[in-house]
């Protein structure tokens, strides 16, 4: 049973479900370079000098939630990757809240497009849409500055359909006035997903293949079969499609799904300043006024406001991290609970900066 702190954190990240793994032999640990999400490689003896640390940690911490999985990249070279406990590199996992950076990816390439813009109300594409919600932005909804309560019933159910849910959310009441207060949640992304249907012709499952499994060579990630995918929180994937993604983050990237304005603008503070009435890191002691991009929160920031750090985090504890100053990309594989995994993942990335320079300008 969910006890009360792990329910708020739940209804903050998003939860999603997943088929478990099969069970392995709870012994197994692996490192590979290749950057393939298809197979596991054997696994390689030793481990380099500077993530020693990184290695003992996991080690230890990992296996009390059946394993798991880091990989670090940097300049599209693999200089860490390993698996713990009962995981193999390749294995996928419910990301949860982590989906928000997968499905950002496919909107904003619309968006680079001229599908639909940033500003593009939800009102100018959604039959019916209430006038109280009417001017809700494309923007808004990606920054989760919409006024949307975090969920709707419609989110759980996938017989449903993400027209319906659409319906259902339209009925809900607002909680803050658009633009008005950050609230973190899943309810908001299924209606910018159902605008991008819309504004595309195209349906969600052929979006995600065509603006982002596709270009970037995807096997293991997507939402499985549903006609109501959870925009916000309903999808798998392993740690090297994951990188690929978040890769996306940094220039340089190939193919490039945004160009450098939305590169830019998904990483910078969308939140406007306006009060965090939700958010995922409000039980993370000293992360509570982590503001956020699109998709993603940004965990350390510069004197000029440039983001050095920004997470993708899930409810299970999967988390992506994109390091700047070292053109550095992160993503640890794991199913727990989030509040449980959130001291090993800080101590990680810790530990990764301390292993990896800045890179020179």
């Amino acid at each position: 049973m969910r006890g009360p702190v792990t329910v708020l954190v739940c209804l903050a990240l998003g939860c999603a479900t997943a088929p478990e793994r099969p069970a392995v032999s709870a012994t197994a640990s692996e490192a590979s370079a290749p950057d393939a999400g298809t197979a596991a490689a054997p696994a390689a003896r030793g481990t380099p000098v500077a993530f020693g640390e990184v290695d003992a940690l996991l080690a230890q911490a990992l296996p009390a939630w059946g394993g798991g999985v880091l990989r670090v990249e940097r300049d599209d070279a693999v200089i860490f990757e390993r698996a713990y406990g009962g995981y193999t590199t390749a294995d996928a996992a419910p990301i949860a809240s982590a989906t928000k950076l997968l499905s950002t990816l496919v909107i904003l390439s619309l968006v680079r497009d001229g599908f639909f813009t940033l500003e593009t109300p939800a009102g100018s594409l959604l039959p019916d849409w209430p006038k109280d919600k009417a001017g809700i932005t494309l923007r808004m909804l990606l920054a989760q500055t919409s006024g949307l309560p975090a969920r709707a019933d419609c989110l759980e159910a996938r017989s449903a359909t993400l027209t319906t849910c659409t319906q259902e959310i339209s009925r809900l009441p607002l909680r803050a006035p658009p633009g008005k207060a950050f609230i973190d949640g899943g309810a908001g992304f299924q209606v910018a997903g159902r605008m991008a249907e819309l504004a595309s012709g195209k349906p969600w499952a052929l979006l995600m293949q065509t603006r982002l499994m596709d270009p970037l060579g995807f096997r293991a990630t997507g939402f499985g079969r549903t006609d109501n995918p959870r925009i916000a929180g309903g999808a798998q994937a392993n740690a090297a499609e994951y990188a690929r993604a978040l890769r996306q983050l940094l220039p340089g990237g190939s193919p490039d799904l945004l160009g450098p304005t939305l590169r830019e603008a998904l990483v910078a503070d969308q939140s406007g300043g306006v009060p965090l009435q939700q958010s995922a890191f409000a039980l993370a002691p000293g992360r509570e006024s982590l503001r956020a991009g699109f998709g993603v929160y940004r965990d350390r920031v510069g004197s000029d406001g440039r983001a050095l750090e920004v997470v993708a985090q899930g409810v299970f504890g999967f988390t992506g991290w994109v390091d700047t100053e070292r053109r550095l990309v992160g993503v640890l594989v794991v199913r727990g609970k989030v509040a449980d995994v959130w001291p090993v993942e800080q101590r990680v990335r810790e530990l990764v900066r301390k292993a990896v320079p800045v890179a020179a300008r």
